[in-house]
């Protein structure tokens, strides 16, 4: 009795989604229902298919919620007068037939200043939850068109009345995303100097960021760290962006963004305002002004499996970081805490920097504390800044761990009248770079790492440092004050064969 139920059933819905191949009426492709599923042939490159793709999300909407399937081929999106073109809504997986299937905005789009979402995740003030989407091509033509930033698959809450919603459980994979400010991700208005839909200037910016009326208590308010976005997952996906952060998750609880192929941006993934419980791994990042960038109150992140390294086309004078920890242009006092950084390649070879890590707080900002950071396992081939050379007085890095990687650079550091820094400990690393490698900073435990090519050199000014059970080429030289100098061994040079 039970296969004979079964059959039915299974009769039942192979016949449902034999109606769903998509009739044609005057030669206009049409959707049709089946069940779970609602299948949207493409209209090709010389219809637009707004309404074509928007009426799709709301019929499955409306019924509960289900797959929008597209068909192969083209669907143009047009811009509107307000942020967006299509508005994806509450329990609905967009899915394509792969590459094959390629939404973009009209590359001959008129430019304009404000910030567009030609496929936006929920709208300004509604959001949307249990969204995926998934096996599609999408150009956002942001390039072409100019003006304000074109955005990917993007949830941005920025209205007052939306700043206490978020999207949740959001997924985006096996897409290719190109030419997009943003490829993918999640954000609110941090503060006033934000606004809502424009990209403003930096000398306004400025401007905004002295006005006290201008600023709000911004994401460290309670109710808003209470209301992150959470459970947003981006991964397996093909992204070339032309500017802005690849993925961006700002004032999220709960993240992913794993095994992209990220190539040609200006900036790859982004945590930033607040974000905390998020993974980068295992993606593989080439970019023309910074890396993985760890930014302005995130917590609880986790770094692993990377390989990061600039474009080889660009400017040997830039600095060019493969990992940043930074804040943003705005008047606060934050904190950037409890971040791991393991099993990494961070590659930059490209400029005269060499520059793999670096600590940034801005001019803007009153001041910011780095602290509970490990780094192990990791490649770094180049440099390693353990210093803010931009605005050292306003930086504090304290309780950082730095065990057990490959350094082919220098490890830089600051006197402690130029920047605050202590509890560093440097252990079990092989530092491979010829000659002295130089400790300027106060307060720091420095041990048995093996340098292969060079030694140890304690700066005059630096205090209080504990050196020991190293192994260097050459005897470590101090001339620093009050240092603990212990069970460090010169290797003895052998014959070559």
């Amino acid at each position: 009795m039970k296969q004979i139920i079964f059959l039915t059933t299974l009769l039942l819905f192979n016949a449902a989604l034999a109606s769903a191949a998509g009739p044609t009426e005057q030669g206009k492709p049409l959707a049709s229902a089946s069940g779970f599923e609602l299948r949207v042939p493409a209209p090709g490159p010389d219809a637009i298919a707004d309404s074509i793709l928007q009426e799709a999300i709301d019929k499955v909407a409306s019924a509960g919620g289900g797959v929008v399937l597209l068909g192969a081929g083209d669907f143009k999106l047009s811009r509107h007068a307000d942020d967006e073109t299509v508005i994806i809504k509450s329990n609905i997986t967009l899915r394509g037939q792969g590459h094959a299937t390629h939404i973009y905005l009209d590359p001959k789009t008129p430019p304009n200043d404000l910030r567009y979402f030609p496929v936006r995740i929920g709208s300004a003030t509604v959001p949307a939850h249990n969204v995926v989407i998934e096996h599609l091509r999408y150009t956002g033509n942001d390039k072409a068109i100019g003006g304000g930033s074109i955005m990917g698959f993007n949830a941005r809450l920025d209205e007052k009345e939306s700043l206490l919603l978020s999207c949740d459980n959001i997924t985006v994979r096996h897409c290719w995303i190109y030419d997009a400010k943003q490829a993918a991700g999640c954000t609110k208005a941090a503060t006033a100097m934000y606004l809502a839909k424009y990209v403003i200037p930096a000398e306004e910016a400025k401007e905004a960021a002295v006005d006290p009326e201008k600023v709000r208590t911004g994401y460290f308010d309670a109710d808003r760290m209470a209301t992150q976005f959470k459970n947003w997952q981006v991964y397996n996906n093909y992204i070339e962006t032309c500017g802005n952060k690849a993925v961006e998750l700002a004032e999220c609880n709960g993240g992913l963004i794993a095994d992209n192929h990220i190539v040609n941006v200006v900036d790859g993934p982004q945590v930033i305002f607040g974000s905390r419980n998020v993974q980068i791994r295992d993606n593989i990042v080439h970019f023309t002004r910074t890396g993985i960038n760890i930014t302005e109150g995130s917590h609880h992140i986790r770094v692993s499996g990377n390989h990061v390294e600039p474009m080889p086309e660009v400017s040997k004078k830039a600095v060019l970081p493969c990992l940043i920890f930074r804040t943003e242009p705005l008047p606060l006092r934050s904190t950037i805490s409890d971040v791991v950084v393991t099993g990494n390649i961070f590659r930059n070879q490209h400029t005269h920097g060499k520059c793999t890590v670096r600590f940034v707080t801005r001019p803007e900002a009153l001041s910011c504390v780095y602290e509970g950071i490990a780094v192990s396992g990791n490649v770094f081939d180049g440099d390693v800044q353990f210093c803010d050379v931009r605005t050292s007085g306003r930086t504090t890095i304290r309780d950082i761990v730095f065990a057990d990687n490959v350094c082919e650079g220098a490890l830089l550091s600051e006197p402690q009248e130029t920047m605050a820094s202590s509890h560093v400990v440097v252990r079990g690393n092989m530092l491979r770079q010829a000659g002295n490698m130089m400790l300027k900073a106060s307060n720091w435990i420095w041990s048995s790492n093996t340098h292969v090519n060079g030694t140890l050199e304690i700066a005059p000014g630096a205090r209080y440092n504990i050196i020991r059970d190293n192994v260097t080429a050459a005897p470590v030289t101090d001339k620093g004050t009050d240092t603990v100098l212990t069970g460090n061994v010169v290797m003895k040079k052998t014959e070559a064969p």
